[in-house]
């Protein structure tokens, strides 16, 4: 009897009851299946325009399917909280400006946010990790493809458990009505003798595109599937952190000392000419050119600086022997930096006064007040080296950019270029990038119009003519429809 028992536990221990099923892991292949028909609705090589709405319309199912997969399980905090706003207010900025340029880049923006709260709610993902972008494309190719098999799967364990009918009926319908269908109108369109069998049924008149889309829908199905069954089991456990241990500090002590140097001299120079205003500024040919001269190249210096600032400044570093005199260097050479962001901000200016606003320049105005933060977050890390600066800084780079799309970024070019004109501060407006703008741009055009300038009446007409054709839902934007009005 002992021996009996002994066998029957080790089963036990090796061969564990299955989890039980709940109406969430059958409603996964339905949330599947609307996702991948939404998805190609938005997105289908059929579509000849950018989707607005319809990006909003995906991120918010999106969203709704994640928190129906997990329930209770969700995890609400911080960080997952403001990866999934900042997906839906990029998704919104989406739906309420046109801009081409802008649209393309929230989509390649929402992607990775709205895949890191995806995993951030479902405890797959700590937040404020510096490795949180690698991490989240590890887990999204781990959840495409590692539960593929995972709703046969479930009806096997169905059948298992005293539903055998109708887990091997639903089991043989999943398989064999896709495979018939497909070889039905395979044949019928072969042969119109055997199509005549069938002619109640049609199946020669079923249209060529519409099982292209069924296709193209179904074979995105399984992977979408796979994601949402991965995020229903439970986050592995938070990892122990490791002891931090010394690190050589010494071999960044003369590079240091050698920039701190070669920035101070430069930092003259700047103060003297640039902010000073020297002869020697026009020699470049004007205010306007020597402030464009050399703009990226300041910005790159500043993005090095900040590279070295934190790998002299990890916690390593900071108890080893010459952490102390690194760390008097690394704040001088930040404060330098300072100085040479502000003269890339001073030039910026300049060229901005000269020519007028773009979206190269104002996204470089976001990239830089992003610079400004982690210089100030850096240095915050010099004397705490436990500060999360990828938190901080990621944080405040992804607020200010969904800030920025919902100020309709286009819209704000456009008003600010024909401000300066109609003051006399700019000496001429480029109406043709203008238009080129989308249809944000017609209140300005409009403006300009009013104010007598010959083509824009011709480029108003062109916007007009862009949105006079009735657009699919995915397409529309509010700021389109009010421009037609």
């Amino acid at each position: 009897m002992d021996e009996e028992k002994k066998t029957d536990i080790m089963e036990t221990n090796i061969s564990p009851s299955p989890p039980s099923l709940t109406w969430r892991d059958g409603a996964i292949p339905l949330l599947a299946l609307a996702l991948a028909w939404l998805f190609w609705v938005c997105f289908g090589p059929e579509n000849t325009g950018l989707p607005h709405l319809g990006i909003l319309a995906l991120v918010c199912a999106h969203f709704a399917a994640v928190f129906t997969v997990l329930g209770k399980r969700v995890r609400l905090h911080a960080g997952s909280l403001f990866c999934t706003a900042s997906a839906l207010a990029l998704g919104l900025a989406c739906a309420l400006y046109h801009s081409p340029v802008f649209v393309v880049l929230n989509c390649l923006v929402i992607l990775p946010a709205a895949a890191m709260a995806t995993f951030a709610l479902s405890g797959h993902l700590a937040p404020g990790l510096p490795a949180a972008l690698w991490q989240t494309v590890r887990l999204s190719f781990a959840a495409f493809f590692t539960r593929l098999g995972r709703p046969f799967l479930a009806l096997g364990m169905a059948c298992r458990r005293g539903r055998a009918q109708v887990g091997q009926a639903l089991l043989a319908a999943a398989i064999a009505l896709p495979v018939l269908g497909v070889v039905l109108w395979l044949l019928a369109s072969a042969d119109p003798v055997f199509a005549g069998i069938f002619s109640g049924f049609r199946l020669d008149a079923i249209p060529e595109g519409a099982l292209v889309r069924t296709a193209r829908v179904l074979a995105l199905v399984p992977f979408l599937a796979s994601a949402l069954y991965f995020i229903r089991q439970a986050g592995p456990a938070p990892e122990k952190t490791a002891p931090v241990r010394p690190r050589y500090a010494a071999p960044f002590l003369p590079v240091t000392g050698l920039l701190d140097a070669v920035y101070t001299v430069f930092c003259v120079i700047q103060i003297r000419y640039l902010f000073g205003g020297a002869e020697a500024a026009s020699m470049a040919g004007g205010w306007a050119e020597y402030a464009r001269s050399g703009f990226f190249q300041l910005v790159a210096v500043a993005v090095i600086d900040l590279g070295l600032c934190l790998l002299g400044t990890d916690a390593g570093r900071f108890a080893s022997p010459g952490g102390r005199a690194l760390r008097a260097l690394l704040g001088v050479l930040l404060a330098l930096t300072a100085v040479i962001l502000v003269s890339a901000f001073w030039r910026m200016r300049l060229y901005i006064l000269a020519y007028g606003m773009s979206i190269l320049r104002l996204l470089t105005l976001w990239a830089m007040a992003v610079v400004c933060v982690g210089l100030l977050a850096a240095a915050r890390k010099l004397v705490r080296p436990g500060f999360g600066f990828f938190r901080v800084a990621g944080a405040f780079a992804l607020a200010l950019w969904c800030a920025l799309c919902l100020a309709n970024p286009c819209g704000m070019i456009a008003d600010y270029n024909v401000d300066r004109y109609l003051s006399g501060r700019l000496e001429q407006v480029d109406t043709f990038y203008l238009r080129n703008l989308g249809r944000d741009a017609l209140p300005a055009l409009r403006r300009l119009d009013g104010a007598g300038e010959p083509e824009c009446r011709y480029l108003i007409r062109q916007l007009e003519q862009d949105g006079a054709d009735r657009v699919p839902w995915p397409q529309w934007c509010l700021s389109a429809s009010r421009a037609e009005k």
